[in-house]
C-alpha cells in the first residue's frame, strides 16, 4: 500500500502521474482507490505494476564471489543478463592507472552495462586527517564516476554513535558538506544511506535510522548533490513507512535491493539478508513506491550470503538475475 497524505485532488494527480508513468489504459487492473486511514489517502499497486517501474536491477560486486578485477565483475555480471551494475571503484581506478579513462568506460560499454553507484570510501566518524585524505581519494573517484555517467556516491549514517546525538549532527553536517562540495564539481552526488536500528547495539546514543531522520540531516547539510541511498533491507529494519518512501522523492538517488526473513528486527543482522522473493518484503509495493517518488536507475542487489558467495562468480550472479527476474521481471 503507498499512502499519500493530500485532499482528493492531489490524490488524483497523483493517480495522473502513475498513468503517465508507465500504467496504460488498463491502470484499473493496477490501481484502486480505498478510504481515507488517519489522513492519508491510499492507492494500491497491484504486484504485476512493479514490472514497469523505472528502476532497474543490478549487480552489487558484496552478493558474489570476489573477483580481483573490474572487467571479470562485469563479465560475470553480463553473463547473467543484467544492464546495470553497482561496482567497485578501486578496481575502476585501478583499470584507470593502467590503461587510463578510455578503457574503465569500454570496460562497461562493451559489456552493455550501466555503471551504477560505489561507496564513497570517507567515514565521517573518525579523525580529521583521515578524513582529509579520504576526501582527496574520494574527489579522484568523483571525477573518474563522473566520466562513467555514475553519479551516485554513498556514505554511511549510522544508526548509533558513540557521540551525543547533537554533536553527532554538527559533525555530520559539516563533513558531510565537505563531501558534498568535494564531488559537486563533477556533477557527482552523496548518497546517504540510513542504517537499521539492528546495528551496532553497543554504541550508546541512537542516531538515524530511517527516511525522515535522513531528510533533516540533508536539510542540515544545505547542499543540493546530498539524498537517500534507500536499502530495502534498512528500511524494512528501521523506522520508516511506505509513505516517507514517496514522500522524499528525487532526494532517493540510489537504491539497494534484497529481501528480509520474518522474525523480531531486532534480531536480524546485515548477514541474514535474502535475495529478492526468498523473504517477506512485498518488492513491488516498494518498486511502485520508488516511481511514484520519481527514481529512475539501478537498484543494486545487496546481500552478505557465504552460500552464494562460494558459488564461482558467474553462478551466483546467475542467481541473483534469476531472483530480479521473478520479482521484477528482468534482471
Amino acid at each position: 500500500m503507498i499512502w499519500h497524505r493530500s485532499n482528493g485532488s492531489s490524490m488524483t494527480s497523483l493517480f495522473a502521474r502513475l498513468l503517465a508513468e508507465g500504467l496504460d489504459g488498463n491502470a484499473n487492473k493496477y490501481l484502486r482507490r480505498i478510504t481515507r486511514h488517519n489522513g492519508y489517502s491510499g492507492v494500491y499497486i497491484h504486484r504485476r505494476a512493479c514490472c514497469m517501474s523505472s528502476l532497474v536491477p543490478a549487480l552489487h560486486p558484496a552478493s558474489i564471489a570476489q573477483l580481483n578485477d573490474l572487467e571479470s565483475y562485469l563479465d560475470a555480471t553480463a553473463s547473467a543478463g543484467f544492464k546495470a551494475a553497482d561496482f567497485n571503484m578501486g578496481q575502476a581506478l585501478d583499470l584507470l592507472s593502467a590503461h587510463g579513462v578510455d578503457a574503465v568506460k569500454n570496460a562497461f560499454v562493451s559489456r552493455g552495462i550501466q555503471a551504477g553507484g560505489w561507496g564513497a570510501g570517507v567515514q565521517v566518524l573518525t579523525s580529521q586527517s583521515d578524513f582529509d585524505a579520504a576526501l582527496l581519494d574520494a574527489e579522484q573517484a568523483a571525477e573518474l564516476g563522473a566520466a562513467l555517467n555514475a553519479r551516485a556516491s554513498s556514505v554511511l549514517v549510522p544508526n548509533r554513535t558513540d557521540l551525543p546525538r547533537a554533536e553527532a549532527l554538527d559533525l555530520f553536517s559539516v563533513r558531510l558538506g565537505d563531501i558534498a562540495d568535494t564531488l559537486a564539481g563533477y556533477g557527482v552526488s552523496v548518497s546517504l544511506e540510513f542504517i537499521g536500528p539492528n546495528l551496532w547495539p553497543e554504541r550508546p546514543h541512537e542516531f538515524i535510522s530511517g527516511i525522515n531522520g535522513t531528510l533533516d540531516l540533508i536539510d542540515r547539510v544545505g547542499r543540493v548533490n546530498v539524498g537517500i541511498l534507500f536499502d530495502t533491507y534498512h528500511y524494512y529494519c528501521g523506522d520508516s513507512r511506505l509513505e516517507d518512501i514517496v514522500k522524499a522523492g528525487s532526494a532517493i538517488n540510489h537504491v539497494h535491493l534484497n529481501d528480509a526473513p520474518s522474525g523480531d528486527v531486532d534480531h536480524l543482522d546485515d548477514s541474514m539478508r535474502l535475495l529478492p522473493g526468498e523473504g517477506i518484503l512485498d518488492l513491488s509495493e516498494i518498486a511502485a513506491a520508488l516511481k511514484a517518488a520519481g527514481y529512475e536507475g539501478p537498484g543494486g542487489v545487496e546481500i552478505f550470503n557465504d552460500d552464494l558467495r562460494s558459488l564461482p562468480a558467474n553462478d551466483g550472479a546467475a542467481q541473483v538475475a534469476a531472483a530480479c527476474r521473478r520479482v521484477f521481471g528482468s534482471p
